[in-house]
C-alpha cells in the first residue's frame, strides 16, 4: 500500500536565547508560525518486515541519517511494530535552512504511524526526535514556544498576510550556530543574552498585538542575526529591500540561513522580481492566505 503526506515547515518569527542550560542546551521564547505543505513523503508499507529503505528525491543532499530514519528506530524502541516500509521524501528545502524542513517530515511520518497503528505518539518521543517536532506535529499554525521547543502554547490566527522566504546559497549549522552565537554573547565567561524568559516573553506579546492589528513591526528580534550578519552582510539588501516595500515584518528564521517578510494580503501584490537582482539568494518559497 502506497500513503502521501503533505509536510509542513515553519517560521521563528521571533526568537531569544534565554540562556545556556547545564545540560549545554539553550532555552528559547520564540512565535513559531507554520508553513503549509513545504515537501511531501510517499510511504510504501510491504509484508517484509525487514525492509527500511529512506530514499530522498529531487536535488537536495543529506548527510547523515536521516531524521525519518531516526524517527523510525525510535517509534520501534518504544515497542512499535511497524511493517516493512519504504519512505521517498520529495525534499525542496536544503538542511541548514531554519524552516524545519526536516523536522516537518518527522511531524507527517508521525501522524500517520499514530493512524496506522492506532497508538499516541507520546511527548518524550516527540522530545527525543528533535526540538522543533513538537509543534509541526501539532496542528496549531502559530504557537508560541518556550524551552528547548517543549513547551508551547497556541496562539490566535494572523491577519491574512503574504509570506516571502529567501533561502541563500549558504546553510546554518545549528550546532555550529549555538557555538557561535555562545561566543558572540560570552555566556560562557560570564556574558549574557539579550532577554531573560520574562522580557523575551513580553517582547512576544507586543509584537503579536501589533501584527494582529496590521501594524507594522519592522525588523523581528532574533537573537542568532548579530552574529550571522558579521559573516553574510548580504542579508542587510534583503530587508533594506522589504522595508521601502511597506512589509509587516520580516527577519531571520531560526539560526539560519533563511530570511523573511511578511505582507498585508489586502494590500498591492508583492514584487518577486524584486529579489531577483540580489544573487546570493537561491530559492525564493511564497505563501499568500486570502482568507
Amino acid at each position: 500500500m502506497q500513503y502521501t503526506l503533505s509536510s509542513d515547515g515553519k517560521l521563528n518569527l521571533t526568537l531569544r536565547i534565554t540562556e545556556k542550560r547545564g545540560d549545554g542546551y539553550h532555552n528559547l521564547v520564540s512565535l513559531f508560525l507554520r508553513l503549509p505543505a513545504m515537501e511531501s513523503l510517499t510511504i510504501s508499507t510491504y509484508k517484509d518486515n525487514n525492509v527500511r529503505e529512506i530514499a530522498t528525491t529531487g536535488h537536495i543532499v543529506i548527510d547523515g541519517k536521516n531524521i525519518v530514519e531516526k524517527t523510525i528506530e525510535c517509534l520501534e524502541s518504544k515497542g512499535w511494530s511497524l511493517p516493512g516500509l519504504h519512505v521517498a521524501l520529495a525534499k525542496q528545502i536544503p538542511p541548514g535552512t531554519g524552516l524545519g524542513a526536516g523536522s516537518g517530515n518527522a511531524a507527517s511520518f508521525l501522524r500517520w504511524a499514530r493512524l496506522f497503528e492506532g497508538s499516541e505518539v507520546t511527548s518524550d518521543i516527540l522530545e527525543k526526535i528533535g526540538s522543533d517536532v513538537s509543534f509541526l506535529y501539532s496542528r496549531s499554525f502559530l504557537s508560541l514556544v518556550v524551552g528547548k521547543g517543549e513547551k508551547s502554547a497556541c496562539r490566535g490566527p494572523l491577519p491574512p498576510m503574504q509570506i516571502v522566504v529567501a533561502i541563500p546559497g549558504w546553510g546554518v549549522s545549528t550546532s555550529l550556530a549555538y557555538a557561535g552565537v555562545d561566543a558572540f554573547y560570552g555566556v560562557d565567561k560570564g556574558g549574557s543574552f539579550p532577554c531573560n524568559e520574562w522580557t523575551g516573553l513580553a517582547e512576544v506579546e507586543k509584537i503579536y498585538q501589533s501584527l494582529l492589528r496590521g501594524e507594522n513591526v519592522g525588523f523581528l528580534p532574533n537573537d542568532f542575526y548579530p552574529w550571522l550578519a558579521e559573516q553574510h552582510p548580504e542579508y542587510e539588501a534583503f530587508f533594506n529591500e522589504c522595508e521601502s516595500s511597506n512589509a509587516l515584518g520580516y527577519g531571520l528564521s531560526g539560526s539560519g540561513s533563511s530570511v523573511f517578510a511578511l505582507f498585508p494580503a489586502n494590500g498591492k501584490p508583492v514584487k518577486l522580481s524584486q529579489f531577483e537582482k540580489m544573487e546570493w539568494i537561491q530559492q525564493i518559497l511564497f505563501w499568500s492566505d486570502d482568507r
